[in-house]
């Protein structure tokens, strides 16, 4: 049950209308009074089951803060451009998977610095071009193996210098000539060249729609009906009556109806 705030049209106890709810023993404050007074809260009980959802506003100079709190998932849903900004850091934690798909461009720029750690493996699939361009050193390290494959041509172009460099021989071209350096030298001695691994790389997953919205092709007559708010018992009419000859706005706990509503 729950305690309320009664005012009446025109001062009529035959028009009352309720205007706002208070806590009681039984319906406690979500936090401790008077700790927490800077807290406004609106906070549900999961039906049949331990939990809640939360919706908090703090109010406490220099601690202002919005709450959210979902006991199970939460879905959210722009029909239009979304903008946020954020004017200090940002922390994002996903303890499972993470999905995400732009279906046209994607544009990042960092003014800093940006670091990547992957703990397994990292795949990448381009469908166009790949174009990268550092301003001073790119240094890349494999702890087995390096494969470059191309389908019809690969070009190595240095403005001052080129190695190729392995089991203890090296190929170097520079402005003063080309050194060959080896136990021995083989030109048209037979032997086969290396190989490689291939590339092996997977396609990203799509991440799921959320379906627990109304569709948008959904008729209004398909919708569940929502019932009617029932009328006033006698001892409830009574009761606002004797609240409003006595000039008070607090009645106590509504008594149930017929069937048990408060």
């Amino acid at each position: 049950g729950h305690e309320v705030i009664v005012s009446f049209l025109d001062g009529d106890p035959d028009q009352p209308i309720i205007t706002g709810r208070t806590y009681h023993a039984t319906n406690t404050p979500p936090y401790a009074l008077p700790e927490h007074k800077t807290r406004t809260t609106l906070k549900t009980q999961t039906h049949k089951g331990e939990g809640s959802n939360e919706l908090r506003f703090e109010d406490e100079a220099d601690q202002e803060q919005i709450y959210v709190h979902a006991q199970k998932d939460l879905d959210l849903l722009t029909e239009n451009n979304r903008t946020e900004v954020i004017k200090n850091e940002s922390h994002l934690t996903v303890e499972n998977h993470e999905f995400s798909r732009i279906q046209a461009n994607d544009h990042c720029t960092t003014d800093g610095e940006k670091r990547v750690s992957v703990g397994a493996d990292c795949s990448q699939i381009i469908g166009g071009t790949l174009h990268q361009k550092t301003g001073s050193v790119m240094a890349s390290e494999a702890g087995t193996e390096v494969h470059h494959k191309a389908g019809a041509k690969v070009v190595l172009d240095a403005g001052a210098e080129l190695t190729i460099a392995g089991g203890g021989s090296f190929i170097k071209l520079d402005p003063s000539g080309v050194t060959l350096s080896g136990p021995g030298i083989k030109i048209n001695s037979g032997g086969s060249p290396g190989s490689g691994s291939g590339q092996g790389a997977s396609g990203a997953e799509l991440p799921a729609i959320f379906s627990r919205s109304v569709p948008a092709d959904v008729r209004a007559d398909e919708l569940p009906e929502v019932s009617q708010r029932p009328m006033a018992t006698p001892d409830q009419i009574r009761a606002l009556k004797s609240a409003a000859s006595q000039g008070k706005g607090l009645c106590q706990i509504c008594a149930g109806n017929a069937e048990g509503s408060a």
